[in-house]
């Protein structure tokens, strides 16, 4: 079994060997652990940073004032990439800054995992030499761990001094104990014999991750596809598809007890389009590994392997519409598995009384969005929550989850903003605003943007357990940051809208909504413990969870109620 926190402490240790104190920590989930580890040791003096790119700057000023070689910690996504321009000038400058990284476990590489692109292939004026510790299993992993780490911080003054990168893999879930049989991919191009591939009799799921609007005419061949066999297109905001046989599922999946997918939803053949989905309902279903009898199709013009759900069996080397007009054949399917997620979808409550949160904004927004406009979200929270409330198909839907990180969401909605005179939404945290916030600032922005901006105080991800839990605020969600957006949005030119509760919120919606002769930022004020109640309660009131997961949500609850 593979054991996370061992490197992380080897690490610790021998910072503390070494003699390094000075921490420059940005916010994240894959680096939690490590926070939380150094946060309360004396020994260390940590300072929070919340941008990257600001960071690994902070840690050059700290060397030079002190002569004292400097540690940074980021999280996995786009994180390392925002110290480029850091670590390039400390390259330059000389500066020895030890840049510890976190990754995904080294298997999820280039397999349309969330977060996890590579993270060791950095420009070769950034650092000295990048380091990469093994999962350790073992004590041969253990020896090898020790060895690396010691090294890395030896090459900060070997020879010239300059920044090295260290670079921890972490594992998010632990594999079923279940026995891992060898399963064979076979690749499939437009001239390739086709004749094994079958799917009489079999329950599909067409998958479609992030993807620009489809054509009528793709649209089309789709609906025909699913017209001629037993077939459902699982969907969100960002697949850009909306037709017949279309089911909005991250909401079914997130109150759906795993027990009840397998015996009942569970297709036999899931066949993905696009790129990443940002669906963690979904990516937490299909992977697991006690879904022994769904196999993957993926389609991929240019053949990669990207075995995303560990079921990957077929790779089709071919466009979308060859595909299925290959594959659609002259009988009619009685549609039994898109019925059966259809009333499954349609059950779930969208009305549901939560607190002021970002629940509540969606409830209240989703059916007043104009039709034909754009709108953007900022990863996790937003993309999740607005997920689950349908929008008016005309309208198309953006989210930066190709490489999945926190920053750049504004500047991606802005771009699309110039080019186009209808309006543009963007649902955004404080903690992704705070990363792009400069772009404000741009001259060519246009009246018809409209920035909602959800300021709960920090990483509401961090914080969904509802447990008012102080130690995370201090690096892992980087609370007290940012105070307000007003003055910043005034002064590039936005009309300012802000509440701090439902009637004020309520007041100012159609505002929001209507034309304007200014672009517009409305900043709304929750607090982390009511958006992790919302969240909740909304979950709750739509679960068809088992009597022991029930059970087990009832006893979670009451200890949060306990340390409240």
């Amino acid at each position: 079994m593979i054991q996370n926190m061992w490197n992380i402490n080897v690490v610790v240790t021998l910072l503390k060997k070494h003699g390094i104190r000075y921490l420059v920590i940005s916010p994240g989930g894959t680096n939690k652990e490590f926070a939380k580890v150094v946060q309360d040791d004396s020994f260390f003096k940590c300072f929070s940073v919340v941008d990257e790119r600001s960071a690994m700057y902070f840690a050059i000023g700290l060397y030079l004032q002190t002569g004292e070689i400097v540690a940074t910690s980021c999280t996995s996504a786009q994180a390392t990439r925002n110290y480029i321009p850091g670590l390039t000038e400390a390259f330059y400058k000389e500066v020895p800054i030890l840049a510890i990284t976190m990754e995904k476990h080294p298997r999820f590489k280039y397999q349309g995992y969330m977060q996890a692109p590579d993270q060791t292939s950095l420009p070769k004026d950034c650092v000295k030499k990048a380091f990469e510790l093994p999962s350790i299993q073992d004590e041969t992993d253990m020896l090898h761990s020790v060895r690396l780490i010691n090294e890395s911080i030896l090459e900060l003054s070997r020879g010239r001094l300059g920044p090295v990168q260290l670079c921890i893999p972490w594992l998010d879930n632990e594999l079923d104990d279940i026995e891992v049989k060898p399963r064979i991919i076979k690749r499939y191009s437009t001239t390739s014999n086709w004749d094994d591939v079958n799917l009489s009799n079999k329950r599909i799921m067409i998958l479609i991750g992030e993807h620009r609007p489809f054509s009528k005419h793709e649209s089309e061949i789709i609906d025909g596809f699913c017209d001629s066999h037993n077939a459902m297109v699982y969907v969100n905001h960002i697949s850009n598809f909306h037709g017949k046989y279309s089911v909005y599922g991250s909401l079914s999946l997130w109150t759906m007890s795993f027990e009840n997918f397998e015996s009942d939803f569970a297709p036999d053949i899931i066949i993905t389009i696009g790129g990443l989905t940002g669906d963690y309902p979904l990516f937490l279903t299909l992977s697991r590994s006690k879904l022994k009898n769904t196999e993957h199709w993926s389609l991929s013009q240019d053949g990669r392997i990207v075995d995303t759900y560990d079921k990957l069996s077929r790779v089709f080397q071919c466009d979308t519409g060859y595909f299925f007009n290959k594959l659609t054949i002259n009988t009619q399917s009685d549609h039994d598995y898109y019925n059966l997620w259809s009333k499954m979808a349609e059950s779930k409550s969208m009305s549901i009384e939560v607190p002021f949160s970002s629940v509540y904004v969606a409830e209240k927004l989703h059916n007043k969005i104009p039709s034909n406009s754009r709108m953007d979200f900022a990863i996790l929270n937003s993309l999740r929550v607005w997920s689950f409330f349908r929008i008016d198909p005309s309208i198309s839907c953006y989210s930066n989850v190709g490489a999945f990180g926190i920053d750049g969401g504004l500047s991606t909605m802005l771009g699309q903003s110039v080019v186009t005179d209808e309006l543009c939404f963007m649902i955004i945290g404080d903690l992704a605003f705070c990363y792009d916030m400069n772009c404000l600032s741009i001259r060519h922005i246009k009246n018809n943007v409209r920035i909602l901006l959800v300021n709960n105080n920090g990483g509401i991800e961090f914080k969904l357990n509802g447990i008012n839990n102080k130690s995370i605020d201090k690096y892992t969600a980087a609370s007290g940051h940012f105070k307000n957006a007003q003055g910043w949005a005034e002064a590039c030119g936005f009309r300012y809208l802000m509440a701090e509760n439902k009637t004020e919120f309520d007041f100012n919606i159609d505002t929001f909504v209507k034309y304007s002769d200014s672009p517009i930022l409305f900043e709304i004020f929750t607090s982390d413990i009511e958006e992790s109640d919302a969240l909740r309660k909304f979950r709750e009131e739509n679960s068809e969870f088992s009597l022991t997961e029930k059970m087990k949500n009832r006893t979670k609850n009451v200890l949060r109620k306990i340390l409240k």
